[in-house]
């Protein structure tokens, strides 16, 4: 079932209601119920005339939870003691919200419709693709950024369009922002590059944690910690998933971002789950590093 952004806050009213000492709070968890909708995102914020407003502040809803939901959001609020409904009451709202006064016999439809459409949004996002490189020397320019052309040398022959989205400091809060900012446009893959190190300046992996608390890592390689600049067990990369966007960190040298991209393209052609991905992404990049015997 599709799901649609509301956006920013969305006012839904309902007219013809009247209220004798009704609980403002059942009201908002009758309405949060009957569409689906978080208790905790839903509250009465006016009432006057015969209407009650409600504030819904949830980013995202399930389609088929709102649509042609006008008659049963009314029978619903009806029920609750103090309130009155009128026969010619009505629901109202701006925006993808007013999916809830659509007539139940076109629901089906718009259902169809919406679902196709999702599809085909969905199709295009995920052919997109964000990098960014962390660290304060390409931030401030002391080394050339070559990873997001890397990254489009090898994405954009297999139908990916590659958009470079900038540098970031080694900073968890601003590689956290920049990622969630690139999800939001619209990007179904972003590539971060550095910061997956065991020194303390590293903290892509630990941003990443923050934006999917189930983010998959794999080991490169493992350190004694208080030995020289360690202070964590492992350099890691991982893969994870905010919404429709795969998130995948790689370490900072062009020359292994470059050997992860046959895994990268075949993991996202094929749906691979994250902890394969990253587990695979590891493994070619664990051959790579491993010292090579002489040549004889």
């Amino acid at each position: 079932m599709p799901e649609v952004e509301l956006l920013d806050k969305t006012e839904i009213w309902v007219e013809g209601v009247s209220l004798t000492g009704a609980d403002l709070r059942e009201i908002a968890a009758t309405a949060a119920a009957t569409l689906g909708l978080r208790p905790d995102t839903v509250f009465v914020t006016d009432v006057r005339d015969a209407r009650v407003v409600l504030d819904v502040i949830q980013p995202r809803v399930e389609l088929g939870d709102a649509l042609a939901k006008e008659g049963e959001l009314l029978r619903a609020i009806a029920t609750i003691e103090g309130v009155a409904v009128a026969s010619d009451a009505a629901v109202h709202s701006r925006g993808v919200l007013g999916v809830i006064g659509i007539p139940e016999s076109q629901a089906p439809a718009v259902l169809a419709a919406a679902t196709e459409a999702e599809a085909g949004v969905r199709s295009y996002v995920l052919t997109r693709v964000a990098v960014v490189s962390t660290g304060g020397e390409v931030v401030a320019g002391d080394i050339a950024d070559t990873n997001a052309v890397a990254v489009a040398t090898a994405l954009r022959p297999a139908g990916y369009e590659v958009t470079g989205a900038g540098a970031v400091a080694d900073d968890e809060t601003q590689i956290l922002g920049r990622v969630l900012r690139l999800v939001s446009a619209g990007y179904g893959v972003v590539i971060t590059t550095g910061g997956v190190g065991a020194e303390d300046k590293d903290r892509t992996i630990e941003a990443l944690q923050q934006a999917d608390p189930h983010f998959a890592t794999a080991v490169l390689a493992s350190y004694e910690v208080g030995h020289g600049r360690h202070v964590k067990p492992h350099v890691r990369v991982g893969v994870g998933q905010v919404g429709w966007t795969r998130v995948i960190a790689l370490p900072g040298p062009t020359r292994e971002v470059d050997a992860a991209m046959p895994v990268i393209i075949e993991a996202l052609d094929n749906g691979w789950d994250n902890q394969d991905f990253a587990e695979s992404i590891a493994g070619v990049l664990r051959n790579l590093l491993r010292p090579q015997p002489p040549a004889s």
